[in-house]
Formats: structure tokens, C-alpha cells, sequence
């Protein structure tokens, strides 16, 4: 018999329509699924149900679409280098010494972080896509796999050819096509670090399984340079020339891309991943996002990996991301933060091609969170001129959420993680940390 719940919220944002608020507002379920969502008062009837009141603000869980979330692992490690030199100098060495075990422990570690900030899907790429699919379930994370690719001699040891890499791929994605909280896809690195053979094997294997490509692209200025000198072209149109724009496409920071490019990814269907904090961190540079979303192109707001910029707090990157956007175009209205909710939700899951997620509406699953918009942060609050997106946008933090919902199980209650030992798990990756660092 299905399981029928009545989640009655203060305050309900759907996502879905954008920019509709109802409070307070109703979300039915049925077997995790959403049935229908809107004002309490035009809710239907319902015979048979189970309602649960729920404080403050509900609203979609948001959608990560770029990190690397077992590098807990790594956090705090090589600090102040840009990001050629932490990759080669600290990243890759260290990551040489994991085992699966390893990613496992520090997946659910770091979905469990994920989790109790508000987010429910997180696009990852990591080495050893099976242990980072074990982790994402242990902790309850809906999650997209993208089984790395990689050519770097310090790694190649441990991963195997490239021919070996890519059956890997091969066999993960079968071992979860069944799977409702995993999908998997294709993680090539980037194209300087790859060869045209890789990414032109990537590219088939794509086509042929219906995966998702999941790839850095122009994070930092120099690869502009160096892809041209590898390429003739630049890394976008060189992604279109060996056909990966073909098949769903996330291309990760997009930071330096010119007008051209921007133009070959909207017409290519691509989403793009900003990381603002990540970026900024290692002085990447700031993206076109204004010049990216008004071609068309779906962009979401993702964290990078914790490595990267310690945190995984997609508060503070939508803040970000809105202080960057207005800096670089001078204008304090370049991003709203409707819009930057959006970017963490609905648009980010358009951008890897997930409809169903980012939203509360009948077919989408249950995946919601809770945000309590009281404290000293939020206030004072006047009636007249409150604007409850804006104040949970530049006010909110993980601290805030309180419960969470992936697929209508609860994986979060009054701010703890249900799902996973978060002191136990702690102490565990502390120890493999030490481990990794030689």
C-alpha cells in the first residue's frame, strides 16, 4: 500500500514555479515521490496520511554540481598555491596512497557535512567510483559517480590504462543502472592533462551508455595558453571537435572561456559548474557568469572539493558568487539571490540534466530540507519590507537547517545527520589524513 505524508511548512518554496512563496505552504508525498505542492489552504483531501509539521522555511535540498568530497581526506592541505602546483605538488602524491577504504570513509564523512548544510545531490569526481557510490549511501546522499579518467604518471600506477580505466567505468555504470540515488558518469580531468585518444574514448563510451561528462575546463588562465599550443583550438571547441559535447556535458569552472566558447556551450546543451570560493581561494579568477546564463546556458553554484577551499557550504558560495558577480560587471544588481537560490537548485540540476531535481513539484522526488530563518543573523524583520529568499540567501548558513529529506527518508533531524556517525567517522579520517601525508 503506498505511504502517503503531509509535510506542513511556515514557509514553502517550491523552486517551482521560481519565485513563488507560499506560507504557509504543503508538500504531499507518496513513496518518496512528490504528489502535489502549494498553498496550504488549496491542498486536497487527503483519505489516509501522515502529516508532519515543519518549522520554518521548506524548500528543495540543493543540488552540488562539482565536488570531490572524499578529499576531507585532504583538507587543509597544500594551503596558498594555485592550483597546478597543489595538484602536483601535494594532491596527486597524497591521493597516490588511497585505498578504497579510504574514499569510502571519507565519502560518507563528507556527504554527512553535505547533508547537514542542505544539500541532497552532489555531482562527485573522485578515484574509486565504487567506494564513493558505498560512501554516498551510507550516508543517505543522492549522488551522481563520475568515474575519473586520468594520465598522470604518479597515478597511473594505481589506476591502471586508460583501456583499464574506462571498463571500470564501463562496469560501474552496470552495477548501478538499477540503482534511484546513483547515477554514474564519465570524470575526465581536463582536457590538458588528457590526450585527444582519451577524450575521443570518453566521447564514445558517453554516446554509447547515455552518460553524463563531468570535466574541468579553463579554471585557470594559463591552460588557455597550453590547450591552444596542444590543441589549435581552445578546450571547449576542442571538447565539441572530439564529439563529448555530444552527450550531456558539465563543464566545471568555465572561468577563462571566451565569447566563442560561451557560444559552442549553449549551443551544445552544456551546464556549467561555478565555484566561486574555490576560484577565489586559488586565485583562479572570476567567471563570466552573467554572460554564461544570459546565452542560456544553466549554470549551478557547487563548492569544489573540500581540498580546495576547506568548506562545503553552499550558503556562503551563493554569497559569494553574487559579491563576484557584482564586482566584475560594477553593478549591484548583477545577481539577485532568487537567482542564486535557483543556481543552487532548479538550474543546477537543469545543468546536469536532471529535471526531476532542484524542485518541489508532482514527479520529483522528496528530496527537501528545512531552514529555520530566526536568529540574530535574520533580524530584525519587518513586515512590510521582508524578503524571506533574500534574508535566508545572505543570512543563511548550515547552521540554519534543520532537517532533510532524500527521496521522503529522513536523513536529518533537528540538526543532526541520522545516517552516519559524524564523531566516529571523524576520528577515522583524522587518522587516514595523517596516513596520506606520508
Amino acid at each position: 500500500m503506498p505511504q502517503t505524508r503531509r509535510y506542513v511548512a511556515d514557509h514553502l518554496i517550491p523552486m517551482e514555479p521560481e519565485g513563488v512563496i507560499h506560507s504557509p505552504g504543503v508538500v504531499d508525498t507518496e513513496d518518496g515521490v512528490v504528489v502535489w505542492a502549494g498553498k496550504a489552504e488549496e491542498a486536497p483531501d487527503l483519505a489516509e496520511s501522515t502529516t508532519e509539521r515543519v518549522e520554518g522555511v521548506l524548500l528543495p535540498g540543493m543540488v552540488n554540481i562539482h565536488c570531490h568530497t572524499p578529499m576531507v581526506l585532504l583538507r587543509g592541505a597544500g594551503e596558498n598555491l594555485p592550483v597546478d602546483r597543489w595538484l602536483h605538488e601535494v594532491m596527486w602524491p597524497r591521493e597516490a596512497r588511497l585505498t578504497p577504504e579510504d574514499v569510502e570513509v571519507g565519502m560518507a564523512a563528507g556527504a554527512a557535512e553535505l547533508l547537514a548544510g542542505g544539500v541532497t545531490t552532489s555531482l562527485e569526481m573522485y578515484f574509486c567510483g565504487e567506494a564513493v557510490a558505498a560512501g554516498a549511501v551510507w550516508a543517505g546522499l543522492r549522488c551522481v559517480v563520475t568515474a575519473p579518467l586520468i594520465e598522470d604518471p604518479k597515478l597511473s600506477g594505481m589506476f591502471g590504462s586508460l583501456q583499464h580505466q574506462l571498463d571500470e567505468m564501463t562496469e560501474l555504470i552496470r552495477r548501478w543502472e538499477e540503482s534511484t540515488l546513483i547515477q554514474v558518469g564519465i570524470g575526465p580531468h581536463a582536457v590538458y592533462s588528457l590526450s585527444e585518444e582519451c577524450l575521443r574514448s570518453v566521447a564514445d563510451a558517453a554516446a554509447t551508455h547515455g552518460a553524463l561528462v563531468h570535466i574541468h575546463v579553463d579554471e585557470q588562465e594559463w591552460e588557455v595558453e597550453a590547450v591552444r599550443k596542444q590543441t589549435g583550438m581552445s578546450a571547449t571547441a576542442f571538447l565539441k571537435e572530439v564529439g563529448i559535447l555530444d552527450s550531456p556535458t558539465m563543464a566545471a569552472h568555465s572561468v577563462w572561456i571566451s565569447p566563442e566558447d560561451i557560444d559552442i556551450l549553449a549551443e551544445s546543451g552544456a551546464g556549467v559548474a561555478h565555484c566561486p570560493c574555490s576560484n577565489g581561494k586559488h586565485a583562479s579568477g572570476i567567471a563570466p557568469v552573467a554572460e554564461m546564463r544570459a546565452a542560456g546556458i544553466p549554470v549551478g553554484i557547487a563548492t569544489d572539493g573540500p581540498a580546495s577551499h576547506h568548506r562545503l557550504d553552499m550558503f556562503e558560495e551563493m554569497r559569494m558568487a553574487m559579491r563576484l558577480a557584482r564586482i566584475r560587471s560594477q553593478d549591484a544588481a548583477a545577481l539577485l539571490p532568487h537567482e542564486a537560490l535557483a543556481m543552487v537548485t532548479r538550474e543546477a540540476a537543469d545543468a546536469i540534466r536532471r529535471p526531476d531535481l532542484g524542485r518541489l513539484a508532482p514527479g520529483s522526488p522528496a528530496d527537501m530540507i528545512a531552514v529555520s530563518p530566526s536568529g540574530a543573523a535574520f533580524g530584525p524583520v519587518i513586515p512590510e519590507e521582508d524578503d524571506l529568499v533574500s534574508r535566508l540567501v545572505w543570512s543563511g548558513s548550515p547552521a540554519a537547517v534543520h532537517a532533510a529529506w532524500v527521496a521522503g527518508r529522513q536523513v536529518m533531524s533537528e540538526g543532526e545527520v541520522l545516517t552516519v556517525d559524524v564523531e566516529a567517522v571523524g576520528r577515522d579520517v583524522a587518522g587516514r589524513a595523517r596516513r596520506l601525508a606520508g
